[in-house]
């Protein structure tokens, strides 16, 4: 049976800062506060409760990096951690500015209003970053990797999405449904409408909670960011902004990188690979039977041990890393291979509902668009990017495209770097 060992892919960049010395945070000198007008307080309408308040400097966030520093590790192998253009090297300079830069931090653990995939209201959790010194700088919405319901960003408080914004900008994370005070609740994984709208209901609580603590408006801008599946919710969040102007968000920049954004391409190309290093697909398609009443027989679907304990080991009670170590890679050991066939009725309805809750391109973003991926990828293929990229061009839109010639991880590492240098310039 998988065991949990808490090596979630949102903690990956943990190693990277375990091979350094941090001892002491230096925080950044205190700025003026703004000439802005305190604002007078308001009823709370998304915002349900602040459940708890915690300081957080720098040190906080080593601190569980080093926890979470055997993750790279274990996933590339020793020899495999300086690949690329040499991994280590590369991000010393950065992560010492880093360290020196950063500033003392709020953290509340807050529970708010929005809704689940069916439209039902729901009470969900995030976590709302608010730095102590100086104005904000604006707004930072980095969505959370964590497929592991024991650290979702609610429970670990201190999380490694938060460390984006260290230098000053409000950094919103949300648990999303099935983590935090909504585990009880079966992990919508694909429903990117969904992880959008649970966001956006994070920013607006954010904002009652900032005018009503600190007296002022949240910054209207927002830059975005996400890994992997993150990378294709964050995507979706930033749709959803501009098909709702009513919100008055207005996105200034996207990172997104490795992301899943034409899933039933994902899904066919394993498929036709019979290969991954990452074996989520047991999960998803546990959650869109659930979700879109699908009504198939998992037992049919899964074979093996996987068609026995489907119940325990897809549900995000196991780490997805966990449950491939135990599975393997070959997808022929525990999916039934006749079962995804077209002729098969039941595969057809699933390849409906990947279609179904894909993120249409049906948009055009202001903003400049970083897109990254690894040509050696083997958990999503090259081409789900390249086949985003082709769009925005094909719009006019601003999109710059990094291929590395790394794998996932490495890749998703390097974008990182990339917007950790710009951030804390």
């Amino acid at each position: 049976m998988p065991k949990s060992n808490n090596r979630p892919l949102a903690r990956f960049v943990g190693m990277l800062f375990v091979l350094f010395i941090w001892t002491t945070c230096v925080p950044m000198l205190l700025s003026c506060q703004s000439d802005e007008e305190e604002l007078e307080p308001v009823p709370y309408q998304k915002l349900e409760a602040i459940v708890s308040e915690q300081d957080i400097v720098f040190n906080d966030v080593i601190k569980i990096l080093q926890r979470e520093a055997g993750t790279i590790e274990n996933v590339l192998g020793k020899e495999n951690i300086d690949t690329g253009d040499g991994l280590m090297e590369q991000y010393s300079d950065m992560l010492d500015m880093a360290a020196l830069r950063a500033r003392k931090y709020k953290a509340y653990t807050i529970n708010y209003h929005t809704t689940d995939p069916n439209g039902k209201p729901i009470i969900a959790s995030g976590v709302v970053y608010y730095p102590k010194t100086g104005s904000p700088k604006g707004v930072i919405e980095a969505l959370s990797t964590n497929k592991d319901k024991k650290l979702c960003p609610s429970k670990e408080t201190v999380s490694f999405e938060m460390l984006v914004g260290m230098t000053g900008y409000i950094v919103l994370v949300a648990d999303q449904i099935g983590f935090g005070t909504s585990e009880s609740m079966v992990i919508p994984y694909l429903y990117y409408d969904n992880v959008a709208k649970v966001c956006a209901d994070l920013r607006v609580a954010a904002t009652e909670l900032v005018r009503n603590k600190y007296g002022r408006s949240m910054p209207s801008f927002t830059l975005l960011t996400g890994l992997s599946l993150a990378a294709t919710q964050a995507w979706s969040l930033a749709r959803y902004y501009h098909l709702h102007p009513e919100l008055g968000v207005g996105v200034n920049q996207i990172w997104i990188c490795g992301g899943p954004y034409n899933s039933l391409n994902v899904l066919e190309h394993q498929l036709q690979t019979l290969y991954t290093d990452y074996s989520f697909m047991p999960n998803a398609l546990y959650s869109l039977n659930h979700y879109e009443n699908l009504g198939l027989d998992l037992r049919e679907v899964f074979k093996g041990e996987l068609s026995q304990h489907y119940e325990e080991w897809c549900t995000g009670d196991i780490p997805i890393y966990d449950l491939t170590d135990y599975l393997g890679t070959d997808l022929s050991e525990y999916l039934n291979l006749d079962f995804f066939n077209d002729t098969n009725p039941d595969f057809l309805k699933v390849k409906q509902a990947l279609k179904k809750n894909d993120v249409p391109n049906d948009w055009v973003p202001s903003c400049p668009v970083h897109i990254y991926h690894g040509r050696k990828d083997t958990y999503v293929p090259l081409s789900s990017s390249e086949e985003l990229v082709a769009y925005l061009k094909s719009v006019g839109a601003n999109v710059d495209f990094v291929v590395t010639e790394t794998g996932h991880v490495e890749n998703c590492i390097a974008m990182e770097s990339e917007l950790l240098k710009i951030l804390y310039k």
